[in-house]
């Protein structure tokens, strides 16, 4: 068997990470592709930075190809974004992004990828996820879609409302389904406009949630209660009421009468006329600890569906009946850095005592507590994914005897990273 190629790739990367301080924690499969080519099961992802390609056999999940991205200007490896998988005229390829470019390679005799196309935009766009409308490869980023043509130019856009663009789905047809907030929206591509808007229900953020349309228009999607089915006037035909977890992917093949969907706890299927429970499995603790089933894809191979489930620390194929036939488990350990330069800004330098002000700021870790020092007193508040955080202050008094105007410095410190950034402050 031929080693894996490792191509050098030059990627010019948009955001110039400063890492000061970071800490690890093992990496997460919450989402890529699967296809069923030459009546075989091949997945790919790319959330451990690298694109890496799977293929099914027997009852192993085999790790065929894996490659980053190189960046020339900094002599490192980037990291990979999306992949979606792609059958055409008897090849098997598979699309990634990184940055402004996006990449196409060939799946060579099961154990090497080989560079075919690369095409990097010249109007600094930054590529969020790649899919495939119908026969159009199709990128998506914070100012729309934009449809490919085979050599990866743009032959037509949509501007749609992408600040979750993980969320945007079409399956051929004319209609793009759109989750947003707490609602579904479709989107026409021929009339290029929002024709649809129907409400659903998140306890938390809806990140990483996705629809699925059949061949008859219509569209079932999957909130924090219910798998629910719409036809694309807004009505309901049907809904199974699940486990209160998190809804977070809907999904079929295409080619049975079944719908199969993840609530972070397990996997359901369901029937697609009747919305009603056939199987479900709680993947928890299949094909290893830590089991959280997020994103799914379904696939027919020998006129039967398997289901690949991105169970966080695992990559899990199941058969119909959702019996496990195999798992690849995650290996691969990120370091969370800050990856911008440690800010802070204030609405207003001055104030008076009991004024309240606007603090924000960032450059400290992901999710990280920190903590405020404002003269003397303390606040604590949590930064957000991205490092960042914004809080309201209340302007301290002075103490007895100090005389305003009084300059004083704002100090917030990383409680994990120990990352100090301060602001001066005038009080009054």
């Amino acid at each position: 068997m031929k080693k894996i190629v490792f191509l050098s790739l030059v990627c010019l990367l948009a955001v110039f990470a400063v890492i000061k301080s970071g800490q690890t924690q093992t990496k997460s499969y919450y989402s890529g592709d699967a296809i069923s080519f030459n009546d075989a099961v091949y997945v790919a992802s790319t959330n451990t930075d690298s694109l890496e390609v799977f293929k099914l056999e027997n009852s192993s999940l085999q790790l065929l190809a894996s490659v980053r991205p190189f960046d020339g200007v900094f002599n490192r490896y980037g990291s990979f974004y999306d992949a979606k998988l792609s059958s055409e005229s008897g090849r098997l390829f598979v699309y990634t992004i990184s940055g402004y470019t996006v990449y196409k390679y060939e799946v060579v005799n099961d154990n090497s990828l080989n560079l075919v196309a690369s095409q990097k935009n010249n109007y600094w766009e930054w590529y969020s996820r790649v899919d495939k409308f119908g026969d159009h490869i199709v990128t998506i980023s914070a100012r729309g879609v934009k449809i490919l043509n085979s050599s990866l130019d743009v032959i037509d856009s949509f501007k749609l409302d992408t600040k979750t663009p993980y969320n945007l789905r079409a399956n051929g047809n004319r209609f793009i389904a759109n989750v947003q907030d707490d609602q579904l929206i479709i989107f026409d591509r021929e009339r290029r406009e929002n024709v649809k808007t129907i409400s659903l229900n998140y306890i938390n953020n809806p990140g990483n949630r996705q629809t699925y349309q059949d061949g008859n228009g219509n569209i079932y999607a999957v909130d924090d209660y219910y798998a629910r089915k719409f036809n694309l006037l807004g009505a309901d035909l049907g809904s199974f009421r699940h486990a209160d977890y998190s809804g977070y992917d809907i999904t079929a093949s295409g080619e049975t009468d079944y719908v199969y969907f993840s609530d972070g706890i397990g996997v359901v299927k369901l029937d697609k006329n009747t919305m009603k429970e056939i199987e479900s499995t709680n993947t928890t603790s299949i094909g290893g600890a830590r089991g959280w089933a997020m994103g799914l894809k379904v696939v027919t191979t020998g006129g039967s569906d398997k289901i690949v489930v991105f169970n966080n620390s695992n990559i899990l194929v199941l058969n119909d009946k959702l019996q496990k036939l195999a798992s690849a488990a995650m290996t691969e350990e990120a370091e969370i850095s800050s990856t911008e330069n440690l800010f802070l800004n204030l609405n207003r330098g001055f104030g008076a005592s009991g004024a309240v002000i606007t603090l924000n700021g960032g450059g400290y870790l992901p999710n990280e507590k920190l903590s405020v020092n404002f003269a003397g007193t303390t606040t604590t508040v949590q930064a957000d994914a991205r490092g960042r955080f914004k809080q309201d202050l209340t302007v301290p008094a002075l103490a007895v005897g100090v005389v305003a105007p009084k300059g004083v410095d704002i100090k917030v410190d990383g409680q994990n990273s120990k990352l100090s950034y301060s602001i001066s402050f005038n009080i009054q």
